[in-house]
């Protein structure tokens, strides 16, 4: 296992330029590459990311990718699988992967304004060929997918990158702010129980 890569692969010599011009210098990566605890953690509680592969033109390709609360399986520090589902049919991507294994995930964690760049090398796993590894991943959080199934993707990570949170707009999911909600409803729920508790007792004319 190397260091993260993410030097040699994003920053070229324009861009290592560019940070020149205004003073800046990129730190160097130390230690052997693996994902950390907090970004495996955005990884699994992802319900989307976006997913660039290497066109036969030469063009990067962005596609989206969704699902429950952990589709995408967190397998190692440097290894992430999920399932692919039934789209549009153009398999752009897979097209793409089966010529370049080369991709780019992008995850963002908006409740917390997180972001988290992972680049590796893509396989694609089909259903017949690794059974045991569709079923396993058809499991996601706390929910199990039972619909068709194309094929796996599986991942080697080789570098990442954890970006700032400036210009990330907060967003919430309506089950966060249920959760978040739920406490307060509560307190509303036994001021209201008391009050109409002493309505209850109060003397009538």
């Amino acid at each position: 296992m190397g260091v993260n890569r993410y030097p040699e692969i994003a920053l070229g010599a324009a861009a290592r330029a560019r940070q020149a011009a205004v003073g800046h210098t990129q730190p160097q990566p130390v230690g052997e590459f693996g994902l950390e605890g907090t970004d495996k953690a955005l990884i699994r509680r992802a319900d989307h990311f976006f997913l660039s592969t290497v066109t036969e033109s030469g063009w990067p390709y962005v596609q989206h990718r969704g699902g429950p609360p952990g589709f995408v399986h967190v397998d190692s520090d440097t290894t992430l699988a999920w399932v692919e589902f039934r789209g549009n049919r153009q398999y752009v991507t897979v097209g793409d992967i089966d010529v370049d294994d080369r991709v780019s995930l992008f995850f963002i964690d908006y409740p917390t304004r997180s972001r988290l760049k992972v680049f590796g090398h893509a396989r694609l796993v089909e259903p017949e060929e690794d059974p045991g590894l569709i079923e396993r991943l058809r499991t996601m959080g706390n929910k199990t997918y039972t619909g068709h199934v194309e094929r796996a993707i599986v991942v080697d990570l080789v570098a990442s990158d954890a970006n700032c949170s400036k210009h990330i707009t907060p967003r919430w999911d309506r089950d966060y702010v249920d959760r978040l909600t739920a406490l307060y409803q509560r307190d509303i729920d036994e001021l209201q129980a008391l009050v109409d508790e002493l309505r209850g007792q109060t003397p009538r004319d």
